[in-house]
């Protein structure tokens, strides 16, 4: 019984880190008008970005653990290919003390608020 237990907390821990939205980050419209002092933080995989977006540093979900520390004292924006990919970044960041202002999701039609509203 123990077992089911615990199987069953891991399996709705690990969904809830990867689908549930992360509550007070807002979704970001307009990119390149976005503040000189905010880093845009692209975490698309390397063989996925087709498009880059310029003034962007890239460092995939799969190297956060390893390159967290140079976002440190940033103001972050993170640039993801899906929701799930932002969950995990935005959470990652947020539990290492990066302060995570916004999101942008990379093909997907933009129903956010503009980067003014940030």
């Amino acid at each position: 019984m123990f077992i089911i237990v615990l199987v069953i907390t891991l399996v709705t821990f690990s969904i809830y880190n990867r689908y549930v939205p992360v509550i007070g980050v807002p979704c970001v419209r307009d990119l390149e008008q976005s503040d000189s002092f905010i880093l845009i933080v692209d975490v698309r995989d390397y063989n996925y970005v087709q498009d880059t977006v310029p003034n962007t540093t890239n460092i995939p979900v799969a190297y956060l653990q390893r390159n967290h520390k140079q976002l440190n004292g940033e103001k972050v924006i993170v640039l993801a290919s899906s929701h799930m990919e932002k969950n995990i970044s935005v959470r990652f960041m947020k539990k290492r003390g990066i302060e995570v202002v916004g999101y942008s999701i990379m093909g997907s039609p933009c129903r956010c608020t503009k980067l003014t509203t940030v």
